[in-house]
């Protein structure tokens, strides 16, 4: 079984540029591999910069064992999927503002880990609420 799961995004800067900022050591992505992945670049529509492509190609063995490792690729490849995601929004942050963008809630930026962490939002307390004055 191969599946492909793509990710994309449209950098503000011209093609040339792109491509040879992603090539660099200082700005290109750590977690895509090039080997199981392709990635292509293209001129965005409208002179906006220029789209990255990145194709994930996650191929699993077929057999009897092909539904278990159908649900083990699933769960893997989504994680994968996930952090090109990230890398990409990096890249583009990188390239467009000279940092990568942090907030107080979260200083070790988004990624992966914090996103499958995650628990499902609940009612504040009514100590929390006189906190923020509600």
């Amino acid at each position: 079984m191969t599946m492909t799961r793509k990710a994309a995004i449209t950098v503000h800067r011209s093609l040339a540029e792109v491509q040879s900022l992603w090539r660099s050591s200082d700005y290109g992505p750590e977690q895509i591999d090039e080997t199981n992945a392709t990635v292509t670049f293209s001129a965005a529509p409208g002179d906006r910069g220029t789209e990255i492509h990145v194709a994930l190609k996650d191929t699993g063995p077929g057999g009897p064992a092909g539904k278990v490792s159908e649900v083990v690729e699933a769960v893997a490849g989504s994680r994968r999927l996930v952090q090109a995601k990230d890398e990409l929004q990096h890249f583009k942050q990188r390239v467009e503002t000279g940092e990568i963008a942090r907030s107080e809630a979260s200083p070790e930026g988004e990624r992966v880990g914090r996103k499958l962490k995650q628990r499902p939002a609940q009612p504040l307390a009514e100590s929390e609420l006189q906190k923020v004055g509600a």
